[in-house]
């Protein structure tokens, strides 16, 4: 690692500049000289010389632009820059307190509302100086209207962002001698400005440390204590606690170890081999998703077969097919206008025979002919001898550059519908990305997480009733709701995909996922119910993941949203799956064995919140008759699996032995409830059969009994039909 630098670029300018109406400075010109002074001592300096100065005529506006944009531009990670202004500020009435420049011998205000960058504007400091430096940068405003500087900052954050968008805000750091619309002063008591006299004096020592080292987080928290009025305004992050300006006399052997690249001191995580990635790949899926393209205007069904014209506009690439390889020879299934097989013709072979040799070895390759062409291929999808492939032929360098993240990419833009579900779609790749590479940057990790947060915000909740049986058709009646997320009204299943994704990204998307879901099915059922007329509200169950039951984040959320709705505690049930595992992540301790700390943890919240608990899904995944004897549960669901196996009436009598078996022993006042899910008219078992075994309650697509964002009930035809299947007429 090279040596790092440390620059100060220091301006004093006591008189105005051209038809500017203030009074001229005493000491902002010897300040600056001063500052200088110390930061250069030979005992108690850090700067070694590398300190420039502007002072009185010579502190012209484009002179101090041009060499502090070059120091920006040439900054390495290890890089120090501390810039200091005494002088004058100027806020023209056009502004409106939302910049100001700072004044220099040659600025000149008739000109500045026609050429707005004829000056030293803050503005220009925050975003083309310190947003572009590569190391830590601090600020000192010795100036009236010093505050704007840190209000423009906060006003125009995201326009920041964006401009920049490796900025680390703990790199950057500011002292400024007054809020914003406030006027600072000289002493001439001291001989100073009143905000350099304290700056000084705590540069001089008295804010060091144990070891006598000033900070500048140190030295702006010193000035702030020395009850100026108006009071500076400081923002001292990370590396302004870690940077030292100064010092007490020390060795050349400690002041080049002070100057050695230092560690911020703050928490980053490991290098991820995706970062140097991340900007083409966050700029690949603009263009997939958000550019307005002719693509974006086409019917959804050219949409569909317009994905390879999509892929190919994406990546900038001159054409793209999709070619389907049968041995050694091809053919093509969907282009763009310039794909010329014939032309093309040696590459393709050439991936022919490079696929026989390695059918799945890779999800990409590049194929190069001559030295220009080359063909991005991605295999989608393989049946005995052939296979489905993506070719595109000379896409951007850039992109290219990816490298296998591009190829896993394009294959998961392939397998979704970027045309019908652009959300899902674009989740759907970066979720692939995450399955391949096992983690992502952390911008890209954040993206995702909002971008998941707007899928399952986009989902609406649907209630399935639970029909409880009975051999008179005035028995027949709904128990209970199920709330359903679906994507949209008329879909008839599950988004698993989407649901499932939070399970790839860890326990912050699931507990985030199951707080949106139980929100919105909490306040959509309260609105239903109110909507149906009905005689009492009807019980309510709503699924939940093992790791969202671990989370207080997530049970607030449900305490919360019960209270918005009205709703009584009671009335919720949460259902586990048993597809979820009840074991700690890894590295993560529990004081108990997994089944019983999770018992003790269903119990206290039981009590804690009201709430009852039911197991889902029973019959696949995780299943256990331990897991259903021992957890607290109100409720035990069977999966429609069970109603397919060959000993179907076998396992359902041992269902309802261990939801007997709590009361049997005296810990429950009554057995727990056996839910049947996914009956249908299908079923080899017969609601007949279910009957007899005790099981009264049954829920599926069966005998008009579906789930919408209604609470409906059933017609009394249902009814008749239903009893008569329990009594086992045909």
């Amino acid at each position: 690692m090279a040596p790092s630098k440390r620059w100060a670029v220091l301006i004093g300018v006591d008189q105005c500049g051209r038809d500017v109406q203030l009074p001229p400075l005493r000491f902002a010109e010897s300040d600056a000289l001063a500052l200088r002074d110390v930061l250069l001592d030979q005992e108690v300096g850090s700067f070694d010389g590398a300190v420039r100065m502007f002072l009185g005529t010579e502190a012209t506006w484009r002179d101090i632009k041009v060499f502090l944009r070059d120091l920006a531009l040439q900054a390495a990670p290890s890089d120090v820059l501390f810039v200091y202004f005494a002088g004058h500020t100027l806020v023209p009435q056009w502004m409106d307190n939302l910049d100001a420049y700072l004044v220099t011998a040659d600025l000149d205000p008739t000109v500045l509302a026609h050429e707005p960058d004829n000056g030293l504007r803050m503005s220009f400091l925050k975003r083309d100086i310190f947003d572009a430096f590569a190391g830590a940068s601090f600020l000192v405003l010795d100036c009236c209207h010093a505050g704007i500087y840190a209000d423009a900052d906060r006003r125009n954050a995201k326009v920041l962002q964006s401009y920049v968008e490796a900025v680390d805000r703990p790199r950057h750091n500011a002292l400024l001698a007054c809020p914003s619309g406030s006027v600072t002063r000289e002493s001439v008591e001291n001989g100073h400005g009143m905000l350099t006299y304290h700056v000084l004096r705590a540069l001089r020592g008295e804010a060091g440390d144990e070891a006598g080292q000033v900070s500048f987080a140190q030295m702006a928290t010193y000035v702030s204590r020395q009850g100026m009025d108006p009071p500076p305004v400081h923002t001292a992050h990370v590396y302004g606690a870690t940077t030292v300006l100064t010092h007490r006399p020390m060795s050349r052997h400690d002041r080049q170890v002070l100057n050695s690249p230092a560690n911020p001191g703050i928490t980053r995580p490991c290098l991820n081999p995706l970062d140097d990635q991340t900007s083409s790949i966050r700029q690949l899926l603009d263009r997939l998703f958000r550019a307005d393209t002719r693509w974006a205007h086409q019917s959804h069904q050219d949409k569909r077969d317009g994905r390879v014209d999509l892929i190919r506009y994406a990546l900038d690439a001159e054409s793209a097919a999709v070619v389907e390889f049968t041995g050694s020879s091809f053919g093509v299934v969907n282009q763009t206008a310039l794909f010329d097989k014939d032309v093309l013709s040696p590459m393709l072979e050439t991936a022919a025979t490079d696929r026989m040799k390695h059918p799945t070895a890779t999800p990409g390759y590049v194929v190069s002919h001559g030295i220009s062409r080359r063909m991005l291929c991605v295999p989608l999808s393989f049946a005995g001898d052939r296979t489905l492939t993506l070719a595109v032929v000379d896409p951007a360098a850039a992109q290219l550059d990816m490298g296998e993240p591009l190829a896993v990419m394009l294959r998961a833009v392939w397998d979704s519908d970027p045309a019908a579900d652009p959300l899902q779609s674009e989740m759907t790749v970066l979720t692939a990305l995450r399955r391949s590479c096992g983690r992502l940057p952390l911008k890209l990790y954040e993206d995702a997480f909002s971008l998941y947060q707007q899928l399952i915000r986009s989902m609406i909740m649907v209630f399935q009733p639970v029909v409880e049986l009975d051999q008179r058709a005035t028995g027949v009646s709904v128990q209970s709701f199920e709330a359903l997320a679906r994507r949209n009204d008329g879909e008839p299943r599950a988004p698993w995909s989407a649901l499932r994704m939070a399970h790839d990204w860890g326990d912050r998307f699931i507990v985030e996922r199951d707080a949106i879901l139980v929100t919105r099915a909490i306040h959509s059922y309260a609105e239903a119910d109110a909507a149906s007329g009905w005689q009492g509200t009807k019980p309510l169950s709503v699924n939940v993941a093992v790791r969202s039951l671990l989370s207080d984040a997530y049970l607030s959320q449900v305490s919360k949203a019960l209270a918005e709705a009205g709703l009584h505690p009671r009335t919720l049930t949460l259902e586990i799956s048993e597809q979820d595992p009840i074991t700690p992540e890894p590295g993560e301790l529990w004081p108990q064995e997994p089944l019983v700390y999770f018992h003790n943890r269903l119990t206290a919240l039981a009590k804690k919140l009201r709430i009852s608990f039911a197991v889902d899904d029973f019959g696949v995944g995780y299943a256990s008759l331990a897991r259903m004897a021992e957890l607290p549960l109100t409720q035990i669901k069977v999966d429609r699996a069970i109603l397919h196996h060959p000993m179907a009436l076998e396992e359902l009598t041992l269902v309802t032995q261990i939801a007997r078996y709590a009361s049997d022993q005296g810990h429950t006042g009554q057995p727990r409830t056996v839910i049947v899910e996914g009956f249908d008219d299908d079923a080899p078992v017969r609601l007949y059969d279910i009957f007899r075994l005790g099981i009264h309650h049954v829920q599926g697509y069966f005998s008009g009994a579906t789930a919408s964002p209604t609470l409906c009930g059933l017609e009394p035809a249902i009814q008749e039909r239903i009893a008569s299947l329990v009594r086992g007429e045909k």
